[in-house]
């Protein structure tokens, strides 16, 4: 694998299809799973952005991965707050054409105030806990290619992925940011499919 990152870096196309060929699969998991809606776009830009960089990177297999999803959570990041000003925009010429409410608008305003609410509680964490919820639960990552993502333990990677869904049940629990007692908005982001302690952390 070094040897292939080399002459990517070189500027050799196969060596970064062949880098292409063992990622991609693991960025889209990575987007489709936090519901980004249109993962091949921002996995696109991701490549593009390495192929860009490579020239400059100097590091090993694992090194390489965890820097791509370093790019990889950054464009997540910026497509959330892309698309969030969209919608606001949206909203507001939205209102000022019409005079009211069309039907079954507020169940299409319920749905984008649930989603809102899910992006702010996930970033809301700290951010070693938002990124060991994201890879771990949403991109159904290991805790060991977690652990080498984040260049941490693998216990350090289980403790911070528990406390960052615990943290997150309890605010969705405090009707802080959502009803009281409504996980949806969690689950709507967080698609948590096994919430056994022993199951969720083990791997």
């Amino acid at each position: 694998m070094k040897d292939v990152i080399v002459r990517a870096a070189a500027g050799d196309p196969d060596a970064l299809g062949e880098l292409w060929r063992g990622h991609q699969h693991l960025l889209l998991r990575y987007f489709r799973g936090k519901g980004m809606n249109e993962p091949e776009d921002l996995a696109s830009t991701v490549w593009v952005e390495v192929a860009r960089g490579l020239s400059t990177f100097d590091g090993d297999a694992n090194e390489f991965r965890r820097w791509l999803f370093t790019i990889a959570a950054r464009r997540r990041i910026d497509e959330i707050r892309r698309d969030r000003r969209r919608r606001n925009r949206d909203e507001i010429l939205q209102s000022e054409r019409q005079p009211g409410p069309a039907a079954g608008a507020d169940v299409v305003a319920e749905r984008a105030a649930s989603l809102d609410r899910a992006i702010e509680l996930v970033q809301g964490l700290p951010p070693d806990q938002a990124e060991a919820v994201l890879l771990r639960v949403v991109a159904d990552l290991t805790v060991a290619d977690v652990a080498l993502i984040m260049n941490r333990s693998e216990g350090s990677v289980r403790v911070l992925t528990h406390r960052g869904l615990k943290r997150l049940a309890e605010r969705a629990d405090s009707g802080g940011h959502g009803p009281a007692n409504d996980d949806s908005d969690i689950n709507s982001v967080i698609p948590v499919t096994d919430t056994d302690p022993k199951a969720m952390y083990a791997s």
